[in-house]
């Protein structure tokens, strides 16, 4: 059975597929299709320097489809913007005082949570913006109107 070489190309075929299905990267089933591609040349020819051949011209081609069909611009994000990053979106956020900021500690309330925030002592009900995160605390600003 295997010594007909286009079951060598059909296992070598299955074999980038097993691996295309662990990485996901879409590289390995270019791959996989020219070695399938490979294998009808095999089929046909029992010249491996022509199977070696077909299979470097059909891996160049597959992978011009596959760059030609996969999204031309994937958009900039930072390094965080992947992660579950709560307080990074809470910058920029505007919310009053709940508590008065004293010695440069106090509280607001922002969708629901209560955060701990530090800035210059403001009365309870200033309109406040939220400039910073470190860690778990908020650094806010009086909003200027």
């Amino acid at each position: 059975m295997w010594q007909e070489p286009y079951w060598l190309w059909a296992a070598f075929a299955c074999l980038l597929l097993i691996v295309e299905m662990l990485t996901g990267t879409f590289f390995f089933l270019a791959m996989a299709a020219a070695a399938a591609g490979t294998t009808v040349v095999a089929y046909f020819s029992q010249d491996y320097l022509s199977q070696w051949v077909a299979f470097a011209v059909l891996s160049v081609i597959a992978l011009l489809v596959w760059k030609k069909i996969r999204p031309a611009h994937q958009p900039h994000h930072d390094a965080a913007s992947g992660l579950n990053n709560r307080t990074r979106h809470l910058i920029g956020r505007q919310a009053i005082l709940s508590e008065p900021i004293s010695n440069g500690v106090g509280r607001i309330n922002v969708d629901d949570s209560w955060w701990k925030v530090t800035g210059e002592d403001l009365p309870v009900g200033t309109h406040v913006q939220v400039i910073a995160v470190h860690d778990m605390v908020l650094t806010v600003e009086k909003v200027q109107k």
